[in-house]
């Protein structure tokens, strides 16, 4: 994208925002819940995608932050989730009054559903698509999104290949 253009940047945040704005409604949460069986009110899919991808167990306090919650609010949620058997509490080993939270067996077998019902929405608006233009748009989708989330990302990220939280050295 020229930089000097704003023109683009306009069309492109424009698309970002429409594109974050449906995808985060409730209604669409709830779309893509009860299609995949998944009965989980949309704070609660968030929290799964959270710990999902990060793949390990959170403090409940990362949790808060990455939600724009309360700790509460977090603490009620995690409660929910837990009383749900998607997620546990464990001991933190570095401080013993504090806890960690990890999703159960079912907790990722839930977060499975919900990536693949993803995975299925992508496929699906990509379908006329070219197999290049797939990989492109997920190369610099994901440089795209490392430069927003972490500075100096976007000038140390390849300019193609594979994308950067594909790659074997990515910390992401």
């Amino acid at each position: 994208m020229d930089a000097t253009n704003p023109a683009l940047h306009r069309a492109t945040l424009t698309a970002l925002t429409a594109l974050m704005s449906q995808w985060s409604s409730l209604e669409f949460q709830r779309r893509i819940t009860a299609e995949c069986g998944v009965s989980l009110d949309p704070v609660g899919v968030r929290a799964l995608y959270v710990l999902g991808i990060a793949g390990g167990a959170e403090r409940p306090s990362a949790i808060a932050d990455d939600l724009h919650l309360t700790r509460p609010s977090t603490s009620k949620l995690l409660t929910r989730l837990t009383t749900a058997g998607l997620v546990e509490r464990t001991p933190d080993s570095s401080d013993g009054r504090s806890v960690r939270i990890a999703l159960t067996a079912d907790g990722r077998r839930t977060y499975e559903q919900l990536v693949s019902a993803g995975v299925a929405m992508l496929a699906e608006a990509t379908a006329g698509w070219d197999a290049a233009d797939v990989r492109t748009l997920s190369t610099l989708l994901v440089r795209f999104t490392d430069g927003l989330l972490t500075p100096g990302a976007a000038e140390d990220a390849p300019s193609s290949g594979r994308p950067a939280a594909a790659r074997p050295d990515s910390t992401h």
